[in-house]
């Protein structure tokens, strides 16, 4: 009896100590955000976080006691084959999620949960938005700690089973049971009301330290069941009446609207550029002694530039719902992948289209990814082209075709005089990972950042090219240009999380009455009521959409990430994270009222993405 009680705790030690080792490994491989943390921050990360630690190793181990606990039943040879067999498929399953997860944070800047499963049905494009990753490193790390891992695993099983010897008396099948029952101790966490859940390893103001305390396996398997099992409204902050108070406030306008196109009355084409991963922290800016985005600069001279405009969230899926409908992102879902949900959004060219308007979509990726191909069929886009519409020698991208090639094909298209006035949407994608272009490199380096900028330099000289070929086009001069980043991104680094969402979006085009900077503060899902004013259309539809022309729009921005959001207002700006339930970075006197309107947002926002 003595032996198979032993085998059991060193059995459960195993996988505690495993996630220690984990933990090192995860802040090693972020060493640049750990050199910041004190001693007693990195004892607060181990402490906390042993926790989880300990509530996934007692998930892992319960088959085995339970097995343990009728090992006199079964024969040596069958009992020790299901051990070992059992415990080495979660050495590599809990491996790999461990590995992935390093690498995970660097692109999201959230550990690792069920969102990279959503990429799984394109592993084309999947393996394109990593290819700039350490794969090889990862690969050797992934295998060296299997070998390790089932090295150990091997002499606890092998060396502790084969001198277990049969045991006479019956009780110890409800020792054994008993003991596995005390797994759930740890399991829930304690014997706290609350059970274990991410709010239990949070402990600091730096939120670093928090997300390294969090078990990289607890937080995946809690995202898969929490996704399928997600009806019930988690971000519930606020009784109805206020939530309703506090909505009717944020929206409260009068209509003092400032026209911005030589003709109110025209019904002038639109053409809406999304550009790929575009921050507004690279505007105006060199990068090893070459400007970034020179034809953007020279632009903004042109138009009307946003100043102070944010991105809803951080893909590409979740933009276009924001953009196109006006619909705001959520933390932990995308709308655009759920069909039912996404086709009963308002979305601009349903409304364009009944006012005489042709409407297109340009990209130079697959529509497939990401299901964003039913959500442009359930708009009533007049023609859809992606990478299929293109001749397969141009398919010089890991994504597709190139920027140059979009932008000559969108040219091409345009070249026809129309009796009806057009409503276009390009989405650009040479600037995603792996930052591929087909022109020598002008900024040089070979980092991740340097591949980037370069790439966001690509797309501006291809877009330069296309409005300066534009400019001789007889549609010009009734043509409002919109030109909008799709999301923010986290390159180049500032240590102000906040850049990152902040965007550039600008009104150009000769349909533009005169050229100014917008400092009001908005967001994509503003760019639907906006552009619908200007139009003189009727947009009560696009109820979560406020007008930045109408002079008394109230100045707010919300958007999200990965189980959080951001508020910002003139002089304020906060971070709230959902899992702790406290803001990670605030900057600004942020009052009570402040908070519970970026509450208002998450809760009042998901409740209606429920409802749908």
């Amino acid at each position: 009896m003595r032996d198979r009680i032993r085998f059991m705790l060193i059995y459960f030690a195993f996988w505690a100590i495993y996630f220690l080792v984990a933990r090192v490994i995860f802040l090693s491989y972020h060493i640049e955000d750990s050199k910041g943390l004190t001693l007693e921050t990195v004892f607060g990360i181990f402490w906390h976080g042993f926790r989880m630690d300990l509530s996934m190793a007692g998930y892992l181990s319960l088959f085995p006691f339970l097995w343990v606990s009728f090992s006199n039943f079964i024969k040596k040879s069958v009992f020790q084959n299901t051990i070992f067999s059992y415990t080495l498929l979660l050495v590599f399953i809990v491996t790999l999620i461990i590995v992935v997860d390093l690498e995970v944070y660097n692109i999201w800047s959230f550990r690792i949960d069920a969102t990279p499963l959503n990429y799984l049905k394109s592993p084309k494009e999947a393996w394109a938005s990593v290819k700039n990753s350490p794969v090889i490193p990862l690969f050797i790390s992934f295998i060296l700690l299997i070998i390790v891992s089932t090295y150990i695993v091997y002499r606890i099983i092998a060396n502790k089973i084969d001198n277990w010897k049969f045991i006479k008396n019956f009780p110890f099948v409800i020792y054994g049971f008993l003991i596995s029952m005390l797994l759930f101790i740890p399991i829930r966490g304690g014997f706290s009301i609350a059970p274990m859940n991410h709010s239990t390893v949070y402990f600091s103001k730096n939120n670093f330290a928090n997300i390294s305390a969090i078990n990289a396996p607890w937080n995946f398997f809690s995202s898969l069941i929490h996704r399928t099992s997600n009806k019930v409204n988690p971000y519930t902050y606020l009784p109805k009446e206020i939530i309703d108070k506090n909505f009717e406030n944020l929206f409260k306008s009068k209509l003092e609207r400032e026209n911005v196109l030589k003709d109110f009355n025209s019904k002038p084409n639109v053409l809406l550029i999304v550009w790929e991963s575009f921050t507004a922290k690279r505007i105006d800016k060199s990068h090893n002694g070459e400007v970034v985005t020179p034809n953007f600069n020279n632009l903004k001279k042109e138009g009307i530039y946003f100043s102070d405009f944010y991105a809803m969230a951080d893909r590409t899926d979740k933009a276009l719902t924001s953009i196109l409908s006006g619909y705001p992102a959520q933390p932990t879902e995308s709308i655009i992948k759920e069909p039912t949900k996404s086709s009963s959004l308002p979305v601009i060219t349903k409304d364009l289209s009944k006012n005489g308007y042709s409407t297109r979509f340009y990209y130079g990726g697959d529509t497939d990814f990401a299901n964003i191909k039913s959500y442009l069929f359930s708009s009533n886009f007049d023609k859809i082209v992606d990478k299929n519409d293109y001749p397969e020698e141009l398919f010089t991208s890991k994504w597709g075709v190139h920027d140059e090639y979009l932008f000559n094909k969108v040219l091409a298209d345009h070249s026809e005089s129309s009796s009806k006035p057009f409503f276009t949407t390009v989405l650009t994608l040479s600037s995603h990972e792996p930052f591929e272009t087909t022109k020598p490199h002008k900024i040089m380096g070979d980092k991740t950042v340097d591949l980037f900028l370069n790439s966001l330099n690509y797309t501006d000289d291809c877009l330069g090219n296309f409005i300066e070929k534009a400019k001789k086009e007889t549609w010009w001069e009734n043509t409002l240009v919109i030109i909008i980043a799709d999301h923010g991104s986290r390159l180049p680094e500032t240590g102000n999380k906040v850049e990152n969402f902040k965007i550039p979006m600008l009104w150009t085009g000769g349909a533009i009455k005169s050229n100014k900077i917008y400092s009001r503060i908005g967001s994509q899902v503003d760019l639907a009521a906006s552009l619908l004013g200007q139009l003189n259309i009727d947009s009560k539809a696009f109820e979560w959409s406020k007008d930045l022309f109408i002079k008394d729009t109230k100045p707010w921005a919300y958007f999200v990430f990965n189980d959080g959001f951001g508020y910002i207002k003139p002089n304020k700006q906060i971070l709230f994270d959902n899992i702790g339930k406290i803001p990670i970075y605030q900057s600004g006197k942020i009052s009570k009222s402040d908070l519970a309107e970026g509450k208002t947002l998450l809760q009042k926002s998901f409740q209606d993405y429920l409802n749908r």
